[in-house]
């Protein structure tokens, strides 16, 4: 494996790629990190950052229940 780059998934990503990723705004995301349905945010340092896979799991919730808020 010496010389090839491993792809790996991150595991959590800031609020600039979480928006991206949902297709929605900064503030959006920020919405969502202070919602009680959604347990993925979490502060590193002085940055938020949100869990990959608590937002695959919100994401199929909010599809099971019709994308409602």
């Amino acid at each position: 494996m010496a010389g090839k780059l491993e792809q790996f998934e991150p595991i959590a990503v800031r609020s600039t790629e979480t928006a991206r990723l949902l297709g929605v705004s900064r503030p959006k995301v920020y919405e969502l990190a202070a919602r009680d349905d959604f347990r993925g945010a979490f502060k590193f340092g002085g940055c938020t950052l949100f869990s990959v896979e608590a937002l695959r799991e919100w994401v199929r919730a909010q599809c099971g229940a019709g994308g409602t808020e």
